[in-house]
C-alpha cells in the first residue's frame, strides 16, 4: 500500500466544540482537531470511520463528564525526538496538575529549554489526549492555547474550559 498509514477519522460534539480524532488501524491516536476534520498528511490514506473512532469518543465523554482522569488510548507521535519527549511527559501529568513551561524543561533534563518546550507544547498533534492546556507560562496566566488553529479568545475558552473541568467545576466554553 505504497508504506501510507490508514488513519480513520470522525468528528464529535464536545463541551468545548466540535472535536476530530485520526486513529491508525490499531486504534492508536495519531491526531485530534478541534473544528476543522483531519488533513491527510504525504504518508496518511484518510477515510470517515466512526467505528474506528469509538473508544476515543467514549474515553472523550468520560473525560467530560468527570469520570476519567487518565486517557488510556495509545498515541502515536510524528514530530522530533525533542517533541515527542516533551509529547510524553506531558502524558505523566496529573488531572488538574498544572505546570509551567521551564518545569517541564527540568523534568526533562533541559533546564534551558523553556521556550523549546513551548514550542513543542504548541505543536502537539493530539490536545487533550496529551494535555498541553495543564502547562502555564511562569507569570501564572493561561497564556495560549491552539493558537495554530484557533482564534486567540476561542483557544482561551478552551484552555479555561479543560482547567475548570478538571478542578472541578466548568462553566460553558
Amino acid at each position: 500500500m505504497n508504506g501510507k498509514t490508514h488513519v480513520y477519522t470522525h468528528g464529535f460534539d464536545s463541551p468545548v466544540g466540535l472535536l476530530y480524532v485520526g486513529v491508525d488501524k490499531n486504534g492508536a491516536v495519531r491526531a485530534v482537531s478541534f473544528e476543522r476534520p483531519i488533513v491527510a498528511r504525504p504518508d496518511w490514506i484518510v477515510e470517515e470511520n466512526k467505528y474506528a473512532c469509538g473508544e476515543f469518543e467514549y474515553q472523550l465523554e468520560q473525560y467530560f463528564s468527570g469520570m476519567l482522569r487518565r486517557f488510556s488510548l495509545d498515541v502515536e507521535f510524528s514530530g522530533t525526538e525533542f517533541q515527542k519527549t516533551v509529547w510524553r511527559r506531558l502524558r505523566k501529568l496529573n488531572f488538574g496538575e498544572t505546570v509551567t513551561y521551564g518545569e517541564i524543561a527540568r523534568k526533562i533534563g533541559r533546564r534551558d529549554a523553556a521556550r523549546a518546550v513551548g514550542n513543542a507544547v504548541a505543536a502537539n498533534p493530539v490536545p487533550i489526549i496529551v494535555p498541553c492546556h495543564r502547562v502555564i507560562p511562569a507569570n501564572g496566566k493561561l497564556g495560549l492555547y491552539g493558537a495554530r488553529s484557533l482564534e486567540k479568545d476561542r483557544g482561551t475558552a478552551i484552555k479555561s474550559y479543560l482547567l475548570e473541568l478538571e478542578s472541578g467545576g466548568p462553566s460553558t466554553a
